[in-house]
């Protein structure tokens, strides 16, 4: 009982990274819940408005089509108002630098990683290489910014930091929580890959204190 696959996902459809065969996965491990990395707001927007597309959504409405299933949001950490232009605002500043030598190696590595994307899908995206990849950027991201050497975007550097660590704990307690309260044999949990590592570090650390015992697992195709 209790057994939650972890699958890692883009939010856009890109090439082998789409909704047909993120459709393909979920019909393999045949979920009874699905949780998402989507806020109330969002969750809303996707299911009640039909105002934002996602590549998740797509792939969760083709499979409420032939399957009754729970999907849930857990994503549900409040951000700052300004949070995301503010992202937008750092990542164009440190992506488009002609003038520093790491933005050229940054925009290198992220064009290898979308490229791998396309080809591979969501082996890819559920894979150490691409954590490895992810790993580069975060250094190269760093240098970058330390070249660039202004207050304003370490202060955005921080404040992504601190709400990644707010979301990946908001979204891990929100599962604890409904799992308490429902019994259930297969679930999924779908999340950005960027959270890959982070977020089974800190689910490990979570078990230890935790008297319920969810069986999560690692989709690796």
């Amino acid at each position: 009982m209790y057994n939650i696959t972890l699958i890692c996902t883009i939010h856009k459809e890109k090439g082998n990274c789409n909704s047909m065969e993120l459709h393909k996965v979920i019909e393999s491990i045949s979920p009874e819940i699905i949780f998402e990395e989507l806020s109330y707001t969002n969750f809303h927007k996707c299911y009640n408005e039909n105002s934002l597309i996602t590549l998740e959504t797509n792939a969760i409405k083709k499979y409420s089509e032939s399957h009754n299933i729970k999907h849930i949001p857990v994503d549900t950490f409040d951000l700052p108002s300004s949070y995301y232009n503010d992202l937008d605002t750092m990542y164009n500043r440190i992506i488009n630098n002609n003038k520093i030598i790491e933005s050229h190696s940054l925009r290198y590595l992220l064009d290898k990683q979308s490229l791998l994307e396309n080809q591979h899908g969501f082996s890819f995206l559920n894979s150490d290489q691409n954590d490895e990849i992810l790993e580069e950027i975060k250094i190269l991201k760093i240098r970058t910014l330390n070249a660039i050497n202004e207050e304003t975007l370490f202060r955005i550097d921080r404040l992504e930091k601190e709400m990644i660590e707010n979301r990946e704990y908001e979204i891990i307690n929100n599962i604890y929580k409904y799992s308490k309260d429902h019994k259930y044999v297969q679930a999924l949990q779908f999340i950005g890959s960027g959270h890959r590592k982070s977020i089974m570090e800190k689910i490990e650390k979570y078990g230890i204190q935790e008297k319920l015992k969810l069986n999560w697992i690692l989709y690796n195709n």
